[in-house]
This record gives C-alpha cells, sequence and structure tokens, in this order.
C-alpha cells in the first residue's frame, strides 16, 4: 500500500491531450533564438577597430633588424648593452630625432641662407646684389647691427671681400626706395657719413636700410609722429645708434629744429600727397644745406581725377621748381608700386651769408 501511495504523489509530466512524447518547457526558447540572431549579426556586420599602433614597428620586424644591427653600435651612456627590442627602438629614436633636426635646419634656412654664388655691388654705393640659379636678382644692404632681426627680413651670410659678411635681403615690394632701385634710378646720392632726413619714416623699413648704407659715421632722423610711431623707431634706435627718432609733425618743423641739425645732405620725403610739396619746401628751407639732394615720392591717383600719370608728376614738379627743388630725375615704380613716381632732385636755394 505505501508503494501505491508513494507512486501516486509522484509529480508525472504533463502530456500532450493528443498522446505522444513529453512537452518541452519552451520557457528559455526565445533568449536561446535571440542570442544565436545577434552572435550572427555580429559576425556579418561588426568592423575591426581601428589599430592606433599601426604605425609601430612589428615584433617579427624588430627581431630581423635587430639581427643586422651588432650591439657595439648601439649602447647606453653607461655602456651596458641592450635587449635587441630596446636596440631598435633607440635606433628607430635617433633617426626620427634626425629628421626633426634636418627640419629645423631647413627652417633655419629661410632666415639666414648660406649664398655660394657670391656677393656683387651695386652702381648704388652701400647696395649688393645676389642672384640665385634663375638668374633673378635680390637687392641687399650688408647689416651693420648686431641685432638679429629688424623687421622680418631674410639674412644672407656670404664671403665678400675676403670678409665673412651678412646682408639682409631689400624687398621692392615693402620699400619705395628698394623700388625705385629696382625702376632704374641713377643717383641716390647716398654716402657713408651721410646725414639723412626722413620725412614719414612708418615702421622704419627703409629707415633701416639707409642706416646700413650710411654706416656709424653718418646718421639718419626719422621724422613720424603718433605713439604706434615712438615705440617702433624707439626699439629700432636702441639696436641701431646711427638712427635718431623725431616724434613730431613733418608738417611743422620747427617743433624739432633743435633736434635737426641745419646740415642735411639729402632728405626723404614719403608724406601723404596733400602735404608733400609744402612739407618738404619747409623742411628744405630749415635743414637742408645748399646744393643738397631730395628724393619724394608722388602717387598719380591722388594728384588730379582724369590725368595721366606723366602730366600729373610734371604738375608736382612744376610746384617743386616754384620751390627752389629742381627735380632731376622722375623713375615710375611699377610694377613693385602701381602709381607711385620717385622724385629726385636738388636744391638751387644759395646759400646766404
Amino acid at each position: 500500500m505505501s508503494k501505491e501511495t508513494n507512486s501516486r504523489r509522484r509529480p508525472r509530466p504533463n502530456k500532450p491531450r493528443g498522446g505522444g512524447a513529453t512537452a518541452k518547457s519552451t520557457q528559455f526558447e526565445p533568449q536561446k533564438i535571440a542570442a544565436k540572431t545577434t552572435a550572427k549579426t555580429a559576425n556579418k556586420t561588426s568592423i575591426r577597430a581601428p589599430n592606433h599602433n599601426s604605425s609601430k614597428i612589428s615584433n617579427k620586424d624588430l627581431a630581423n633588424i635587430s639581427d643586422k644591427i651588432s650591439a657595439k653600435d648601439i649602447e647606453l651612456n653607461e655602456g651596458t648593452p641592450l635587449e635587441p627590442q630596446d636596440k631598435v627602438q633607440n635606433q628607430v629614436k635617433a633617426q626620427i630625432e634626425g629628421q626633426i633636426q634636418c627640419q629645423e635646419i631647413k627652417v633655419e634656412s629661410k632666415i639666414i641662407i648660406e649664398n655660394t654664388n657670391g656677393i656683387e655691388p651695386h652702381r648704388h654705393y652701400g647696395v649688393f646684389l645676389s642672384r640665385d640659379r634663375f638668374d633673378a636678382i635680390q637687392l641687399l644692404t650688408r647689416n651693420t647691427s648686431s641685432s638679429t632681426d629688424d623687421y622680418g627680413e631674410h639674412r644672407i651670410v656670404s664671403d665678400f671681400r675676403g670678409k665673412r659678411c651678412e646682408f639682409r635681403a631689400w624687398s621692392p615690394f615693402q620699400s619705395k626706395l628698394a623700388a625705385g632701385i629696382m625702376g632704374g634710378a641713377s643717383e641716390l646720392h647716398l654716402r657713408s657719413g651721410s646725414k639723412v632726413l626722413y620725412l614719414g619714416a612708418g615702421f622704419g623699413r627703409s629707415v633701416s636700410h639707409i642706416s646700413d648704407i650710411v654706416g656709424e659715421s653718418g646718421v639718419v632722423y626719422a621724422v613720424e609722429q603718433g605713439p604706434w610711431a615712438s615705440r617702433q623707431l624707439a626699439a629700432l634706435a636702441s639696436r641701431r645708434p646711427n638712427i635718431e627718432p623725431v616724434i613730431e609733425d613733418a608738417t611743422m618743423p620747427y617743433k624739432y629744429r633743435h633736434q635737426v641739425p641745419a646740415c642735411i645732405d639729402i632728405i626723404f620725403s614719403d608724406l601723404p600727397q596733400s602735404e608733400q610739396v609744402r612739407s618738404l619746401m619747409l623742411n628744405a628751407r630749415h635743414f637742408l644745406k645748399p646744393d643738397g639732394h631730395f628724393v619724394a615720392y608722388f602717387q598719380a591717383s591722388n594728384l588730379s581725377g582724369g590725368v595721366s600719370n606723366k602730366e600729373a608728376f610734371a604738375t608736382e614738379c612744376q610746384l617743386l621748381k616754384e620751390q627752389q627743388l629742381e627735380p632731376i630725375e622722375q623713375v615710375l615704380l611699377e610694377p613693385f608700386k602701381p602709381g607711385y613716381a620717385l622724385v629726385v632732385g636738388v636744391s638751387t636755394r644759395k646759400n646766404v651769408s
């Protein structure tokens, strides 16, 4: 009786009503199917993550390179030999450092260039020429300052007359005076020891090159007004003792008559066109010595609307003659400074004693 009662109490598996095999539990089947589908989609759509260390040398390459490199060539500073992998890494670092040093040398060569073709003297005193392999001409002045940089110009080191000299590139696109030299001006009347008055000095680019030409025995009085000019010209004068900044209005020369002596050899005038002739005349009467010279820059578009360049410059030259300033030469500054002309002249005022 006990066996029958126990068999009655045992749970029996569920059977389908229609008979047949026992029914299986379907509770966890959806999860299995979902897992299979995700595994299949992962195999189809998965993309390998990019290997950020792909640029590094593989272990096989390291082993091959390490066999070729001797232990004597690559050692630590203490003299102990390195492991093969460390040897190769050290050599690769050395090669990379060498490439970086070469790149740094190339960058510096843009600023200081070694010229093996030589330097030629220009017909103008204190001006030099440099030619590249394409026979392109570059104007230079010999550097007389100890500064490494005046306004970002290129420096050229070359042997000149048996001496190692440093020259400064003078771009005609940044200086009207350099554009006049490239345009064919016959004479600028600049010599060693000349006393120069520059009206409208600006940032001092042309002034710095005139400072190279006149040398230590000469002097350049740079006239410009404004606080920005005082800082720029003061910094330039601190590096070049032969530059005297004059922070005054060039149309009022009586304000700086105690700073500039009355024995100026040549006046450069780069002022607005409405003030050009009058300011040049006043400064010539105050400071220019008899038979002294002047260089003025005129812009045709600002002189008269429908008049051609030649007639416009002729009008200004006639005004200069009336003020005892005789024009000698006129040079157009194209293509470097379109619309501008450089006028070189001499003072015809007699010395009154």
